[in-house]
């Protein structure tokens, strides 16, 4: 350990904090001609620093310090002010540090310690000892009978298919009872397992009997059949011999909301396709219907485009000397990936064979700076000197709707997606665009003129409802976060996913859009689960223990048989990935919430209760064992 570096809260008020950074040199050589990079996901105040300056872009900061040299056992102090809520987790320290020495001829690895917190939180969320419930079934099915008995699955077990609709969800069947269990089924032997066509069944609903004779799964649809082996997976119990029996019981159940999704960022990190898919996987498992794949933003771009191989060769990957900067971690290396489009397919198949539409997130206008580094002689105007700062503190990363080459980038772009990805619906982002954007750009204003428009609003309105018009013409919906409706020229055609709060969700619905929920303060997986200032996570929405998840009641305030309640089509809970780096972070921010988060979706409101959860769920943590699945635990 060389070289160390220090952060702490000297001061902090309702919206501001003042921090000093100390960097130890606790080599035996001085250092010469340095600078100090680290990662910080704040933006700080540069007229505010002392002993030195700061230039930062996005998280990446560079500290150009008022010395020439370091001695040996020597440190070095600057103070410096951002203007932001009082800090209360260690996560929201630096992320990364890297010292560079000898005009750049030398790297060093730099020592983090934990940030020094002016006031973490000291509260602690409990839950409350409960008794296991042996039907660890989650979510919760609207309507389950048990009775004495269990039925052992032998050797000798056969599946046996009389609906051509529950194909898929039979082989789902067969890989997750051996993955589980090493047991495999037989292809001839007594019919225990049964898939039956039942067309009385509406989408998604399912019919499960077990009993004496066998275990019997009905549905109407392929995802029905799905929904019906989720539940038989987890009934399933394994004891000492490695002897697998189902509890008698009889189910009838259908899904409370149509809609019922999760967002993963692939941006920010990058995630394998073995952890796209083992996601997914577990999505099946809670009868989730939807995969919402955010595959680009300012820190990346994901998604193969054979019109444009530069969106992955160049915004692909980040580090020192590329074209974008390192951004949340790895600052000493080269950070990325991309999926191919044979991979996208991999992964849509995987998704389909388990009931899972996926929906691709192309984000537009906002969050564009790794295609606009990527394909500057496109997507840039010279002339444009607006000043802005977008909320990840980027001054570079809106696409222009004056310019040709926006319109020929996106052709392509959504050309090539929709050929790609069967769903219906197109995500096309259309959140935060910064104030100041646009307003001393000669193209725009030329166009604000031409086409009388009064605000730069209704220029991201103008781009947008070219982007719809596209989307329609390839047979596609056009879905996006709120900010889609501003400037008033998309039609109620496009469906808003609405993440600010469910007051905004409301509004939207009132206007006549219809509306998938995801509030922040209720289902965004990256907030931390509890108060600890060792939890992982942010917290700018809120902290969502998992019993905030489990008791979001989606619009609680509107009477059951209001009219607008029609307009929303389900719920989406997110995980955004700034500080998702590796599958066991992932594991731990997405597990238990989810399991929470989908009864929400998925039980009628009548059916939820708080303790009954928990004691299914006390049970299910054997399932999550057998997965590998690297969760909180609940009752630590």
């Amino acid at each position: 350990m060389s070289y160390r570096v220090e952060l702490a809260v000297l001061s902090e008020q309702k919206q501001f904090c003042r921090f000093g950074l100390t960097l130890h040199n606790l080599s035996d050589k001085d250092l010469t001609d340095w600078r100090l990079q680290f990662i910080v996901d704040r933006f700080i105040q540069p007229d505010s620093f002392t002993h030195g300056d700061i230039k930062q872009v996005g998280s990446f900061c560079t500290l150009s310090p008022d010395i020439d040299s370091l001695p040996a056992n020597q440190h070095y102090y600057c103070e410096f002010s951002i203007n932001t809520a009082p800090l209360r987790f260690y996560t929201d320290g630096l992320k990364d540090a890297l010292l560079i020495s000898n005009n750049g001829a030398e790297q060093h690895p730099v020592t983090l310690t934990p940030i020094v917190l002016a006031s973490p939180y000291r509260e602690h969320s409990q839950l409350p000892e409960v008794e296991a419930n042996s039907l660890a079934l989650i979510p919760k099915p609207n309507r389950i009978e048990q009775f004495e008995g269990h039925f052992k699955l032998t050797a000798s077990s056969q599946i046996t298919l009389q609906a051509s609709l529950a194909e898929k969800a039979a082989t789902w069947l067969q890989l997750e009872l051996h993955h589980l269990y090493d047991f495999t089924a037989q292809t001839i032997g007594q019919s225990d397992i049964i898939y039956r066509n039942n067309p009385t069944l509406d989408e998604g609903e399912y019919q499960l009997t077990i009993g004496a004779s066998g275990i019997r799964l009905e549905a109407g649809s392929r995802s029905g059949f799905v929904h019906a082996t989720a539940s038989l997976i987890q009934l399933i119990q394994s004891d000492d011999e490695n002897n697998l029996t189902a509890p008698y019981v009889k189910i009838v159940d259908q899904p409370r909301f149509k809609y019922r999704g999760m967002m993963l960022d692939c941006a920010r990190h990058f995630h394998s396709v073995d952890m796209v898919k083992r996601l997914i996987n577990q999505l099946a498992y809670y009868k989730f219907n939807t995969f919402h794949w955010h595959l680009t933003d300012d820190e990346g771009w994901r998604l193969e485009i054979k019109a444009f191989p530069e969106l992955t060769a160049i915004g692909g990957y980040r580090g020192t000397g590329h074209a974008i900067e390192p951004q949340y971690s790895h600052l000493a290396a080269t950070y990325g990936g991309y999926y191919s489009q044979d991979e996208i397919k991999e992964v849509i198949a995987y998704a389909q064979d388990r009931g899972i539409n996926v929906i691709p997130e192309i984000d537009i206008p906002g969050h564009c700076r790794a295609a606009i580094k990527s394909l500057p002689e496109l997507l840039c105007e010279p002339e444009d000197k607006s000043q802005y700062r977008s909320i990840q503190h980027y001054n570079d990363n809106v696409l222009s709707p004056a310019l040709p080459g926006t319109y020929h980038f996106l052709d392509k772009v959504l050309e090539e997606v929709a050929e790609l990805f069967p769903s219906d619906w197109v995500h096309i982002g259309a959140d935060e665009v910064p104030d100041g954007v646009w307003l001393e750009s000669p193209a725009c204003q030329a166009l604000m003129k031409k086409e009388g428009y009064q605000s730069t609003k209704e220029l991201q309105g103008h781009l947008l409802r070219y982007a719809e018009k596209k989307l329609r013409s390839l047979g596609k919906r056009m879905v996006g976060w709120e900010e889609a409706q501003h400037g008033n020229k998309v039609s109620k055609d496009t469906i808003i996913y609405s993440w600010l709060s469910e007051e905004a969700a409301l509004n939207c619905a009132k206007q006549g859009f219809d509306v998938i929920l995801q509030p922040g303060q209720s289902t965004y997986l990256d907030m931390t689960q509890d108060y600890a200032p060792e939890e992982p996570g942010v917290d700018w929405a809120a902290v969502i223990p998992l019993e905030s998840a489990y008791r979001y009641e989606p619009l609680a305030e509107v009477p059951d048989a209001d009219p607008i309640r029609k307009r929303i089509l389900g719920i989406q809970c997110a995980l955004w990935s700034e500080i998702i780096t590796h599958q066991s972070r992932m594991d731990y921010m997405v597990f238990p919430r989810l399991t929470a988060m989908a009864e929400a979706c998925w039980t009628e409101k009548s059916e939820r209760d708080w303790e009954d959860y928990l004691s299914r769920l006390k049970s299910h943590l054997d399932l999550l064992d057998r997965q590998q699945i690297e969760y909180r635990q609940p009752w630590k």
